[in-house]
């Protein structure tokens, strides 16, 4: 696979309110930080991410999508067990999708978020954004699954919009 830059740019939709892409017809969901959400149904996800990383999942034969929401990278052993963390989000969302009938052969990845929002003079790489990020790409390669796009690092947050429909996901900094 090609190595994927990370990149700071904007998609957008054609189509916006209030800078939000808009798309009739589709149930649309707010996700907080340690929510996710898959459906086989045609759903508009959105949130905002600072130095949290959503992944996005995509079946493109069966067109069922799902997004999770997470703060940091690594659930420790000892503390109650939670989606807040990137390595249980991934595989809850990855179950999830599953269980909506996805085929692990046919799932892409996106990525968003992971700025390093209050780092300072320290380099990215030591940023908890770089290690949510870091965390993503690691359990995705364990999983096989493509990563087709991403949008992280940079000392801005995100907003994104996820179509679960049809795997496009739409990002802009704020």
């Amino acid at each position: 696979m090609a190595s994927l830059r990370t990149t700071t740019s904007t998609f957008r939709l054609p189509l916006t309110v209030g800078n939000v892409p808009l798309v009739m017809g589709r149930k649309t969901v707010y996700l907080l930080p340690g929510e996710l959400h898959a459906s086989a149904e045609q759903a508009q996800v959105t949130t905002i991410l600072g130095s949290c990383v959503s992944v996005c999942l995509w079946d493109q034969k069966l067109r069922i999508g799902g997004m999770n929401h997470f703060l940091l990278p690594m659930w420790r052993e000892g503390g109650g067990r939670s989606t807040r963390f990137g390595d249980l989000a991934i595989r809850e969302l990855l179950e999830r999708m599953l269980r909506l009938g996805a085929q692990r052969k046919n799932l892409q990845a996106k990525m968003f978020g992971g700025a390093a929002l209050f780092n300072g003079a320290k380099p990215y790489e030591s940023s908890l954004g770089a290690k949510n990020v870091e965390t993503a790409h690691m359990l995705l390669k364990q999983e096989r699954i493509a990563l087709m796009a991403q949008d992280t690092g940079g000392e801005q947050g995100r907003k994104l919009v996820f179509n679960t429909d049809d795997g496009t996901a739409f990002s802009r900094q704020v």
